[in-house]
Order: structure tokens, then sequence, then C-alpha cells
């Protein structure tokens, strides 16, 4: 008797089993390369936007106090305050610190003035504070420095000097952070076609 030929048997565990090297990358990286990438754009698109805006609205601020400083070459002079303002006086940066009497609206207006010392630069010359008043009320406030120039305004704001250094350090900081992310995510892409 002849036992018709069959075909022969797979060994068992060979079933269904494809080549190892068959979509093994993207099975291995998933989602992971493409959510870097994006995470990664958005992160150092914001970081950018955001840097930009803080640096200029620092600056801003603190160009805005710088303008409102005014030099009086006689060393005397008045400027108006509302109540609660810190008028602070500046000499030039390697002269003598003159003497100034102060008189405002009432002998009650002229309060102690701010401890925060500040320079700056106007019309090329460097102008550091050396005495300052708080106004107590609203009104003109009368200065006599002497005959010695002085440079008579606000404090510099250091809010808006700290804005513009911490909107470069986020823009830097931000923009770096993302830009690592978007190249590993790059990378991963990378290796997973070349894995497939």
């Amino acid at each position: 008797m002849t036992v018709p030929n069959s075909a022969p048997v797979p060994p068992p565990g060979s079933m269904g089993q494809q080549h190892p090297g068959s979509g093994s990358g993207r099975k291995k990286f998933g989602r992971v390369p493409n959510i870097l990438v994006i995470v990664g754009a958005i992160i150092l698109v914001l970081s950018i936007a955001l840097g930009i805006t803080v640096t200029v609205l620092g600056i801003t601020r603190t160009a805005g106090g710088l303008g409102d400083i005014e030099v009086f070459d006689s060393g005397s002079g008045s400027v108006t305050a509302e109540a609660g303002d810190d008028i602070q006086f500046y000499a030039e940066e390697g002269t003598q610190i003159p003497t100034c009497e102060v008189t405002g609206p009432s002998p009650e207006a002229i309060g102690e003035g701010t401890h925060q010392t500040s320079s700056t630069t106007k019309e090329g010359k460097t102008w550091a504070s050396f005495d300052s008043i708080t106004a107590n009320e609203a009104g003109e406030y009368s200065f006599d420095c002497g005959g010695t120039p002085v440079a008579v305004g606000p404090p510099v704001s250091i809010g808006g000097i700290f804005g513009a250094v911490g909107g470069v350090l986020l823009g830097l900081g931000g923009g770096f952070l993302g830009f690592v992310l978007v190249v590993i995510g790059v990378i991963l892409l990378i290796m997973r076609r070349r894995a497939s």
C-alpha cells in the first residue's frame, strides 16, 4: 500500500514567525520620536517668543525710567512729583558729591528716600545716585545743590533690568532644551527607519 505524499509539517513554534528585523524598529521606539520632535519644536518656539517679549518689556521699563531723569547744569531747579514718588539725586561720576537743600509743598511733604542706589548714562555721561527723598504729597519740589550739576529723577527700574536679563535667559535656556529634544527625536526617527 502506498502512502500519499504529504506537505512537510513545520517544526513547533515556527508558525507565524516573522523575520527578526521586520518592524522591530517601529515597535521599539513607537511614537516617542514624533512626540519629542513636536514637544521640542513647541518649547523652542515658545521660549524664543516669550524671551523676546520679556526682554523688550524689561528694556522698555528701564528706558522709560531713564527718560524721566533730567540734568540740571546749574545745580538747582524743581520737579513735579505725585504722592509716594521716589526722587533720586545723581552726581556725575568722578565729581564731588554736593549737598542739596530740598523744599516741598509743605514741611511734612519730604519723606525718607529709598535705600536703592542707581547709576545711569545720560547725555554721554555716567551719573550715580547720592541722595533721595520720597514725596509724601503731590506737588512741586525745589532743590539747590550749590551750583554743582546734578541729575534728578526716579530710581532706575531694578525690575526692568531683571526682566531684561530674565528674558534673555528664558530664550536661551528654553530654546536650548527645545533644540535638544528636536535633535533627539530626529535621531530616533532615523534609527527607526534604518531598523525597519
